[in-house]
């Protein structure tokens, strides 16, 4: 599956720029099991337990001409039962790549699709997270999320 990232610092690197970025990213990020803060997944369910949860904080300053930006990585789990999450946003663009699971997902309150194991999806900025569950109630999703902003700025806010 491709995706087209539109930003207009990501247009002032060529097609093989590009790619290489984004497959340093995901690599760092599988390499390390990295992860990143994001409050929203620690919210409890009605019996009282997190619906899901993301490891402590992982940043990677990055290069020129993205010196003023990070990226941020966050290896989520959502767990079987967990409300969803609360309508957020990011401080940049996401991408994100599904582990397990089948991964129920929707930006600016558009119809909610299902990215299963071995997709991707993509954020752009600026964007609403409206829906963000397991798209089966019984079934573990783990993700990798990384959010590419300014450098060492909070990575999830409430929505506006």
């Amino acid at each position: 599956m491709q995706f087209k990232v539109e930003n207009s610092l990501m247009s002032e690197v060529n097609e093989s720029g590009r790619r290489d970025f984004l497959n340093t990213l995901l690599a760092a990020a599988l390499m390390t099991g990295a992860a990143a803060e994001t409050a929203h997944a620690q919210q409890p369910s009605a019996a009282g337990q997190p619906a899901g949860n993301a490891r402590a904080g992982l940043r990677q300053p990055l290069p020129a001409p993205f010196a003023d930006m990070d990226a941020a990585f966050a290896l989520l789990t959502i767990r079987p039962g967990g409300p969803a999450s609360r309508p957020h946003t990011h401080s940049g663009f996401v991408l994100g790549y599904v582990i397990e699971g089948d991964y129920l997902f929707a930006i600016n309150n558009e119809t909610p699709r299902v990215v299963h194991a071995g997709e991707i999806f993509y954020e752009p900025p600026g964007a609403t997270h409206t829906t963000h569950a397991s798209a089966k109630p019984e079934e573990t999703v783990k993700l990798l999320a990384i959010v590419v902003g300014p450098k060492d700025a909070p990575t999830t806010a409430g929505a506006r």
